[in-house]
């Protein structure tokens, strides 16, 4: 079943990919990076993986004040027995760009909040899942030509579960396509 919906979240991020380089303010992005647990949730997870797609509004008239919505998948092993902890979840944010509009090469923070899908699972305990609100803050630096581009960034993330509070830093890269 999960396989199915990312296939089909990634047919349509691709059949929407002329429809969003026609348009002025909108940027599609893909990324992927590692995450790193932070704090004392650095205890029960290891260091993992995150799959990330964006898509960014910087309205005509703004140069500089745009809204990014995150669609976020992650997964990362259990430092103390055999399972795994996995992330989904969506964040809105909002994004300021240093930097002329027409200059693709930018420096930009963003920060927002969100939910996410916790959920832990190994042989000898089932499964734990739990859906809580979420903040993140990060930032990033992209550089490329008109139309598309490479990025790099980095955002902190927490998620108020009961119990033990996952806190990690992912760390991803990956390219934005659309309107600049």
């Amino acid at each position: 079943m999960r396989i199915r919906v990312t296939l089909v979240l990634a047919i349509l991020l691709l059949a929407l990919a002329p429809v969003l380089l026609a348009q002025d303010g909108i940027r599609l992005g893909l990324s992927g990076g590692v995450i790193l647990p932070m704090r004392d949730y650095a205890d029960v997870a290891k260091m993992g993986w995150l799959g990330n797609a964006n898509l960014t509004y910087f309205p005509a008239a703004s140069t500089s004040l745009g809204l990014r919505l995150d669609g976020l998948y992650g997964r990362s092993d259990v430092s103390f027995i055999a399972g795994t902890h996995e992330y989904l979840g969506g964040t809105a944010n909002l994004v300021f760009q240093f930097g002329s509009r027409s200059t693709p090469n930018r420096f930009y923070v963003f920060g927002g909040g969100g939910y996410m899908r916790t959920r832990t699972s190994g042989p000898n305990f089932g499964t734990l899942a739990e859906t809580s609100p979420a903040i993140n803050a990060g930032a990033g630096f992209s550089l490329g030509g008109r139309g598309f581009a490479f990025f790099t960034e980095a955002r902190y993330i927490n998620i108020y579960t009961d119990g033990l509070k996952p806190q990690f830093l992912p760390v991803t890269a990956g390219f934005s396509f659309g309107g600049l």
